[in-house]
């Protein structure tokens, strides 16, 4: 169902479009850009924690309407 190649620099991963979608895919991209940046970058632990945080929270207010039902009274 899933495979994993690794062709010189890059990564192949390959998977049913059915799995997930597309705007999944890009989510994750980013989010494997942003620990990219953190890896390399000279944050300290406590402005890591900030800034997941702050992350999680933008990405629930833009997001939550994709998880919870409306209900009509």
């Amino acid at each position: 169902m899933v495979t994993i190649k690794y062709k010189a620099k890059d990564a192949v991963l390959t998977f049913p479009k059915q799995l997930i979608s597309k705007e999944y895919v890009r989510e994750f991209i980013d989010r494997l850009n942003i620990e990219t940046i953190l890896m390399k970058s000279k944050l300290e632990e406590g402005d890591v924690t900030d800034l997941s945080e702050k992350i999680k929270t933008d990405w629930w207010k833009n997001n939550k309407q994709r998880f919870i039902v409306k209900h009509k009274n």
